[in-house]
């Protein structure tokens, strides 16, 4: 294995020349007390329309500036203290309601984020449950709402004049000149119906995230409308006050009803919706649209997610065309690709051949050309100059644990790399005319920075980097290696070994996973504070191991779909092949390994410890599924069909099957309030637990969602964990 570590090694050399004070070792404090070591943080970035500013938020240590800045020159100003203008807004709403734990329904990430206004003078977003608009020439903030229901997906039309909302289920806008509201949909207190806004599940794994559209002239709003009296209700408990709230959630599991859901085009001044025909059955509507010439569009995904269509119609109810379909006897991934030209031509990335990779369509839907090729994938297309000749993505090309910034004519031809060619991980943000681009970055051992490259040939301008506060900080670096499964498939894995092993000591090992697909764990970023717990974990003379398994990103579609129908199976075979290898390391004492994981990776974790019980000393999972009929219909179903269609797969793939086996020690955490993994998972598997007899340790967490690990509860979480592991794996070592 390689080491890697070149900027943290260089900042641990500067200060010991320097001889003033010992470098300093990580602790749980440092990590996740009031004074965690924190790094600088680069927030969402816009474009100004001029194409030559840029604005966009920097933020650590309880700070949260927001800058404009010129991108050739650097030249930058201070727009505001954005903690100062949001706690200004907040004491004007002191009654605001505050529901204390991770509300999925809060107006907070995407469904209150600022967005930019077209003429790029106002941020508008959501705070104290209202509406909010920001000055950039004044740095003046002020209301637009003030009722108690709260505001979520603002929007501006068009022209900037007005500003689309949902609340209440229902579609809104109001008047910027005036502050009039005006309601353009009305579901009549039918409380399962919700109009651009999408439910749960739709929302959390299919990515849907605001679901209504102004139209190109702002007459008009597409949106999604989702009706969920079919759905099944679990009830949510907050035991926290003398008299538990109930909170009730429509989550259709696994083989269960989904709601109905339809696409409408409505006038800006409301009225009766015109439904567009997307098809009779079952089916689920990930994304819709306009395209510039004023037309509807959709993608279609069929219930077993193994056909995809992308739909287009006139709005006013005319006849549905079927541009293109994407098939797949596993599973067709949702993307955002999609990118619709003046002339009605579109970008669109696929999987076809067993890679994603963008193609050019007509308007008709016909292929025109292929742009990109290769054992690689396209990973985002992130943009369009304002000429429409050129794309701008994203890919894996030359490295498949690293992404980097590509360009491609739209004529075809070959592509350009537009990033230095840093190792690591590059996402783009270009300019409006696709002249520059912002290339932010980073690297398992180099914390993230950011570029202004010039794509007229000009050299490249460093606008910012982080890791300053690394200074003084003795952290251990992170090696990339690979090793092989089973059957020789090369696995890619990152190692933080312990400090200096000594010659003929050998050390405990951690095997942290996660597992599932779509993730890649062994990416070359920066890893911040799951790394640096590992890091922590390493001082204390335990190694932590992580290994991508089959199912995970980045390697293809035959790598992740590899697991169709049989989760945990391939999976664990591969995590069971990686903790052989450990054992076969002279610094590893084979019989002191241990697994942890959160999520799919508490999942994985109990899977591990109950089909491998002789390789594993302990284990802590967290917020685990423990049986996938008890998980949500879009995530189970794409990976392993219905249980009616699958009930063995269901079956084997149920750590509640395998309960008796359990050897080693095991951890279990999870929140009372989870509503994404619910408590009865683990509930239940106490069940199974006890039932075989089976010691184990349980924490629960109370007010608490599905992120047990960054809750307010964390250093708990964390202190509880490291303990755990070091009462069970820092023993006598094994000569």
């Amino acid at each position: 294995m390689r080491a890697c570590g070149s900027l943290i090694l260089a900042l641990v050399t500067a200060v010991a020349a320097a001889a003033a004070e010992p470098p300093e070792r990580l602790s749980l404090e440092a990590l996740f007390g009031e004074e965690a070591l924190e790094i600088e943080q680069l927030g969402a970035l816009h474009w100004l329309p001029d194409g030559e500013h840029m604005i966009y938020w920097l933020s650590g240590k309880g700070d949260n500036v927001l800058w404009r800045e010129h991108a050739a020159s650097g030249e930058r100003a201070r727009l505001a203290d954005w903690k100062a203008v949001m706690d200004g807004l907040a004491e004007q709403r002191p009654h605001a309601a505050t529901s204390g734990v991770g509300d999925v329904n809060s107006a907070s990430g995407a469904r209150g984020r600022p967005v930019l206004s077209p003429d790029g003078a106002l941020l508008a977003g959501v705070t104290s449950g209202d509406l909010y608009v920001f000055e950039l020439a004044s740095g003046r903030a002020r209301f637009l709402t003030g009722d108690r229901e709260p505001e979520i997906f603002p929007a501006f039309s068009p022209d900037g004049t007005k500003l689309g909302f949902v609340k209440g289920g229902d579609l809104h806008w109001v008047e910027l000149a005036t502050g009039v509201a005006h309601r353009v949909t009305d579901r009549g207190g039918n409380v399962h119906e919700l109009n651009g806004v999408a439910d749960w599940v739709t929302e959390e794994e299919l990515g849907a995230e605001r679901c209504y559209w102004w139209s190109p002239d702002g007459s008009r709003l597409a949106f999604l409308q989702f009706d969920q009296r079919p759905v099944g209700v679990v009830p949510i408990t907050d035991d926290a006050m003398p008299y538990p709230g109930l909170e009730e959630q429509w989550y259709p599991k696994a083989g269960t009803a989904n709601a109905r859901v339809r696409l409408g085009v409505v006038p800006a001044i409301g009225g009766e919706p015109v439904w567009v025909d997307t098809g009779a059955g079952d089916h689920y509507l990930p994304r819709a649209g306009w395209t510039p010439g004023g037309e509807v569009w959709a993608q279609r995904l069929s219930r077993g997610q193994d056909r995809l269509e992308l739909l287009l119609a006139a709005p006013d109810g005319g006849p549905v065309r079927t541009l293109l379909t994407e098939s797949d006897p596993a599973w067709v991934d949702v993307h955002d690709d999609l990118h619709f030209l003046n002339d009605g031509r579109f970008l669109w990335s696929s999987e076809r051949d067993g890679w994603r990779h963008l193609f050019l369509h007509g308007a008709d839907g016909a292929l025109i050309r292929r742009l990109t090729a290769g054992d690689w994938e396209v990973q985002a297309l992130i943009g369009v100059d304002a000429a429409q000749r050129t794309a701008f993505f994203e890919a894996n090309r030359g490295d498949l644990r690293q992404r980097h910034l590509f360009s491609v004519s739209l004529e075809g031809g070959a592509m350009a790399r537009l990033d230095r060619g840093e190792r690591g991980t590059h996402e783009g943000r270009p300019s409006p005319a696709g002249d520059m681009i912002v290339d932010t970055w980073s690297s398992v051992d180099e914390p993230p920075r950011a570029d202004v490259l010039f794509l007229g040939g000009a050299p490249p301008r460093r606008m910012w980097e982080s890791g300053q506060e690394l200074a003084g900080w003795d952290l251990l670096p992170v090696e990339q290696g690979s090793l092989a499964a089973a059957d020789g498939t090369e696995l890619h894995s990152l190692l933080i070994r312990p400090r200096g092993p000594e010659p003929g000591r050998r050390h405990p090992v951690v095997l942290y996973v996660y597992g599932g697909p779509h993730s890649q764990l062994t990416a070359d970023r920066w890893g911040g504070s799951i790394h640096d717990t590992f890091r922590l974990l390493a001082d204390m003379g335990i190694g932590v191991f992580m290994v991508d398994n089959r199912g995970t990103a980045g390697r293809g579609r035959d790598f992740e779909t590899a697991i169709h129908r049989r989760l945990g199976e391939l999976e664990v075979a591969d995590q069971v092949a990686a903790a052989r290898w450990l054992g076969a390391q002279d610094w590893v004492d084979p019989e002191r390994i241990a697994v942890y994981g959160g999520s799919y990776g508490g999942y994985m974790t109990l899977m591990l410890l109950l089909k491998a019980p002789e390789l594993f000393r302990a284990g802590v999972a967290y917020a685990p599924v423990t049986d996938w009929r008890l998980y949500d219909s879009i995530y189970a179903e794409r990976y392993m069909d219905t249980p009616e269609q699958n009930p063995e797969g269901y079956e084997s793939s149920a750590p509640l099957t395998w309960a008796e086996n359990l050897r080693g020690a095991l951890l279990l955490a999870h929140g009372s309030m989870d509503n994404n993994v619910h408590l009865q998972n683990t509930l239940q598997l106490v069940g199974s637990l006890a039932e075989a007899d089976r010691r184990f340790e349980l924490m629960v967490y109370p007010r608490t969602r599905h992120g047990v690990r960054r809750s307010s509860f964390a250093l708990h979480f964390h202190r509880l964990k490291t303990e755990f592991l070091a009462r069970h794996l820092l023993g006598p070592s094994t000569e």
